[in-house]
């Protein structure tokens, strides 16, 4: 009874701090592509920590954090893999392009953690023209053929590589609302 109650001490606090956390974000689309789910979405700009050598862009430099959670999708029967679960080893890539200026930056999504999405691909950016233009972004993603090897029996069961690559097109996005919020 008393471990019952402990345990209620503790994770109460937990669930109420992680509800608090949950910023509001932009679904820019989601798909369904063989075994996978995608969801790809705006996000208020973040502060990000990673090693020294990898660049981030500083939450003040940021308009958006731009982010594509790829998961296995809930029907999947394949052993050693949890329905649901993030798809590591993947090389992602989004073209956001200016409609009125035609200006583009390409931005390489990096794997990133939070308590909110768990595991996703996600990049602090600046958008390529003001944040009240409108936007297209082009998602590229692609297995990652340098850090991703594969099993004997993977191969002979589901083949080489994981997935071919994919592409999907959004058109006529407004960042400005998502540009103007923090995740605080």
């Amino acid at each position: 009874m008393h471990v019952m109650k402990l345990s209620y001490i503790f994770i109460l606090p937990l669930i109420f701090t992680s509800m608090n956390l949950s910023a509001e974000e932009m679904i820019i689309g989601e798909e369904s592509y063989g075994d996978y789910q995608i969801i790809f979405e705006a996000a208020p700009k973040d502060q990000v920590y990673s090693h020294p050598s990898v660049e981030n862009l500083k939450e003040s430099e940021t308009d958006i954090h731009i982010e594509a959670l790829i998961t296995w999708s809930n029907k999947i029967n394949i052993e050693g893999q949890l329905p649901g679960s993030h798809i590591p080893y993947l090389d992602v890539s989004a073209h956001i392009i200016n409609l009125r200026t035609k200006k583009k930056n390409i931005i390489r999504l990096l794997p990133h953690i939070n308590l909110t999405d768990g595991f996703h691909y996600a990049r602090n950016i600046k958008l390529p023209g003001p944040n009240n233009d409108k936007y297209s972004v082009k998602f590229l993603i692609k297995p990652d053929e340098k850090l991703l090897t594969y099993h004997f029996d993977w191969k002979q069961k589901y083949g080489v590589p994981m997935l071919d690559e994919v592409s999907y097109m959004y058109s006529d996005l407004d960042f400005l609302k998502m540009s103007e919020k923090l995740r605080r």
